[in-house]
């Protein structure tokens, strides 16, 4: 068994997990409402390429991109969130590509 808690302390524990959540990054690659992705290669930024949606999931009533095909091979490749980026290793050599925002 435990002691029971005072108000204060029990304030101080919601507190502390509040801001763990709020300082959380989010780097969920979401699915536009139009549909449409362009991806970039992180190496060689020359101008932006409509991506191929693979596969997707819902989230929160939010559609979230799990695999695009590789612009260069067509293998599905997966999200790195430590890249924040699509990495494709089937080719060669490693290529990172970055969802961008079509204007």
């Amino acid at each position: 068994m435990g002691r029971r808690q005072t108000l204060m302390e029990r304030y101080k524990i919601q507190m502390k997990a509040y801001r763990k959540k709020r300082m959380r990054v989010d780097n969920t690659p979401f699915l536009p409402d139009n549909g449409i992705v362009y991806i970039m290669d992180s190496l060689n930024p020359e101008k932006p390429v409509r991506g191929v949606v693979i596969k997707t999931k819902t989230k929160q009533h939010r559609k979230i991109i799990e695999s695009i095909a590789c612009p260069v091979c067509g293998n599905p490749m997966e999200w790195d969130s430590k890249w924040e980026a699509f990495v494709c290793e089937k080719h060669g050599k490693r290529a990172i590509y970055e969802i961008v925002k079509q204007k």
